[in-house]
């Protein structure tokens, strides 16, 4: 198990003649188990609902994560990633069924949450303003959380995301073939396909982002040449335009006296010590900085020095 502390909430005070939230933050103690799980955390209390008998007003964290406790790998969606699996704020007068849930990248689902509430509905014109205080309250949690988790020895952490944001005219560039299920090569207009050959986009290759831990040790993935450019943009361009800059230096630069050179490539990777081919399907490959020379010797492993963010593929050469 993996038990996580984290803190949130501060500065978010409201209040008018129906509800008043506290000014207040609010500390949460968290165990997350092996496997793909929904966490819950203990009801807290976050404010007053005074047109409601003066009930105190609670509210629950929930979210989904993915951790493999042998590999020491956790997965969390990030603060703007929009899915049902997101951190949401449940809000609920106490004593009451009367739930609302906020999510930090969407209201939720205002037709099961808010219809069959006689009392408790944040989204009506008497409490203008409050639903963006409790979206900023759970887009705080949720930051509170991956600040947490990126803190705790030896984890490695995965966050979903979207990928960078890209031209419009540039979208079917991203376009890639599988034929007969089998990755095919990039798409080509005005190339005629057949019945067999599926077209995929960037949503089918991009699972998000990892952080690795100072001097974590990885290896080059065998195999990976043909793996498609997102965007047509090579991967280490794609890394930078995540990152908002170009690195200039070799994430394992020197490490155990390496000659590495000047020329960077985007590279394939694995956790550990032994390069490897990697199943497709696979949502294990990572994206970082390397040199050329390191990215074309696979008798020598790597170490995170120099950079600890890249990207993480999803569904790896795969369909």
């Amino acid at each position: 198990m993996l038990k996580v502390d984290l803190s949130f909430g501060s500065n978010f005070a409201y209040q008018n003649a129906f509800v008043e939230m506290h000014d207040r933050s609010h500390a949460l103690s968290l165990t997350l188990k092996d496997g793909k799980n929904t966490c819950t955390s203990d009801e807290f209390p976050v404010g007053v609902f005074h047109a409601f008998e003066g009930k105190r007003l609670l509210a629950q964290l929930k979210f989904q994560y993915d951790y493999d406790e042998k590999q020491n790998i956790v997965t969390v969606c990030g603060t703007d990633f929009e899915s049902s699996d997101a951190m949401c704020l449940k809000t609920v007068p106490e004593g009451t069924s009367e739930y609302c849930n906020q999510r930090t990248s969407s209201g939720g689902f205002a037709a099961d949450d808010l219809m069959h509430n006689p009392h408790w509905n944040y989204r009506t014109p008497l409490m203008p303003g409050l639903e963006d205080v409790l979206k900023k309250m759970a887009r705080a949690a949720n930051e509170s959380l991956i600040a947490a988790l990126k803190k705790v020895p030896g984890l490695t952490v995965k966050v979903r995301t979207h990928p960078p944001e890209i031209a419009p005219e540039d979208y079917n560039k991203l376009l890639t073939v599988y034929r007969d299920k089998k990755f095919h090569g990039l798409y080509e207009p005005g190339t005629e396909y057949g019945p067999t050959d599926d077209l995929f986009t960037i949503e089918s290759v991009w699972g998000g982002t990892v952080q690795f831990n100072f001097q974590e040790k990885f290896a080059n993935v065998i195999g990976s040449t043909n793996d498609p450019k997102i965007a047509g943009l090579t991967w280490i361009q794609l890394w930078a335009k995540q990152y908002g800059f170009y690195p200039t230096v070799c994430t394992s630069y020197q490490f155990n006296g390496f000659p590495c050179g000047n020329s960077l490539v985007g590279g394939h990777v694995v956790t550990g010590t032994v390069a490897t081919k990697v199943p497709a399907g696979s949502n294990s490959v990572y994206i970082f900085p390397i040199c050329v020379q390191h990215n074309n010797d696979d008798k020598v492993y790597m170490e995170a020095l120099k950079y600890l963010n890249g990207i993480w593929l999803k569904n790896y050469m795969g369909t």
